[in-house]
């Protein structure tokens, strides 16, 4: 039997999205990104696993423990506020596919010259001529005010240093994923793959950082 998807390959896994068999490799490049796979599928949860244990190795893969010792700290300590700003990337890109991890970095950049404008005691917002990017900069910076002015304290408030780190360590995650050695993957992709799609309505955050 061939696949139902790409009607070449031979078809050896049973697909709940598409009620029909489909081959491993469009199971494994089209899942969530281009098919609507519920969350019960054993495919889906052993390719998300995989995917991210791929993604662990690579961030935390530096010659200078210096650095890895600070990107664990940084996700140790912030991962509520790293987990729902990359649900905001990843639920972006499931709305746009044109969505590039180019973009993503020129909105964390733009959003981390103006987290560091503040913090020499200006207040200028800096914006990017790029539609894509700059539509996710908004998301992004309305993610992180979210936890700097939060309506219940709580649970204390985002600190601008703070901010600035965890927008830091994001851009560095988008970084690795260009690296040699990196999953098929790209950072968008990856985060997409990760959010569940009952979740995509944003009500809350979601715990899909980067396991440490």
């Amino acid at each position: 039997m061939k696949c139902t998807l790409c009607t070449q390959r031979k078809a050896k896994r049973s697909c709940p999205a598409k009620n029909s068999a489909i081959c491993p490799q469009c199971c494994g490049e089209k899942r969530v990104l281009k098919l609507n796979c519920p969350g019960s599928c054993d495919y889906l949860k052993a390719g998300r696993a995989q995917e991210a244990r791929q993604a662990s190795e690579l961030f935390y893969r530096t010659s200078d423990p210096a650095e890895h010792a600070k990107r664990v700290r940084i996700v140790e300590e912030f991962e509520p506020v790293l987990s729902f700003v990359q649900r905001v990337i990843g639920c972006e890109r499931h709305a746009n596919q044109d969505l590039t991890d180019a973009d993503v970095a020129e909105a964390l950049d733009c959003l981390l010259r103006t987290l560091r404008t503040e913090d020499r005691g200006i207040f200028y917002e800096t914006t990017s001529n790029n539609l894509r990017a700059d539509i996710l900069r908004r998301q992004l910076s309305e993610a992180i005010q979210s936890f700097r002015n939060p309506k219940e304290t709580d649970g204390g408030r985002l600190l601008l240093s703070q901010a600035i780190q965890c927008v830091e360590l994001l851009k560095a995650m988008v970084g690795v994923f260009a690296e040699p050695g990196a999953i098929a993957l790209s950072f968008v992709e990856f985060l997409a793959r990760q959010v569940p799609r009952h979740a995509l309505n944003m009500q809350a955050p979601s715990s899909i950082i980067i396991p440490g």
